[in-house]
């Protein structure tokens, strides 16, 4: 068994008492999942740094049964899509020297979700329209799953939801996804 894998089937860390026991041994992988949502590693840097500050001010308010995992990658996940919000409502820095004024502007889909901003311009613009038509909800799962890379169980403890409802939303997420692209093609 890979240290990948005995990390997977691990039980969920809960509360010790601690922040340093319970988060910050956590920033490791925290910086690994930060790295796939930002795909940047000096992106993914401040990430980690403004969710361990939320997390630290959040802290003295959590249950003792919650799972820090599920909670630590929930406040990423949420500082992640407000960075990629507030990043959309600052205006663009243009340069002198811009010759075409439509190269400069954003290429983003018209009412994208911060997920599919979130991917920006590695993404191709029928998959991003296509996205732009699921639901919020099935938009997250797919993200986490298909994107980040997570097992069905963890994306259900971080979305909050059960490991059959992420099965449902993967397939259905699929089904329309694949529908919508045989469609723009």
């Amino acid at each position: 068994m890979t240290a990948e894998n005995a990390r997977r089937t691990a039980a969920p860390v809960r509360l010790t008492g601690s922040f340093d026991d319970d988060v910050a041994a956590l920033r490791p992988e925290l910086h690994r999942y930060a790295t796939r949502l930002t795909r940047h590693s000096s992106d993914a840097e401040d990430l980690v740094q403004e969710t361990m500050l939320r997390a630290f001010k959040a802290y003295g308010r959590l249950r003792q049964d919650t799972f820090v995992t599920a909670w630590l990658f929930t406040i990423a996940r949420n500082t992640w899509f407000s960075m990629c919000r507030a990043s959309s409502r600052r205006p663009e820095v243009l340069s002198a020297d811009v010759g075409d004024y439509a190269s400069a502007t954003p290429h983003a889909v018209a009412g994208a979700s911060a997920e599919v901003e979130a991917l920006g311009n590695d993404i191709d613009p029928d998959l991003a329209a296509a996205l732009a038509g699921l639901s919020e909800e099935m938009r997250a799962t797919v993200f986490h799953v298909a994107v980040g890379d997570m097992l069905s169980r963890d994306a259900a403890d971080l979305l909050g939801v059960s490991t059959n409802t992420v099965l449902t939303r993967m397939h259905r997420s699929r089904r329309a996804l694949r529908r919508a692209l045989n469609a723009a093609a």
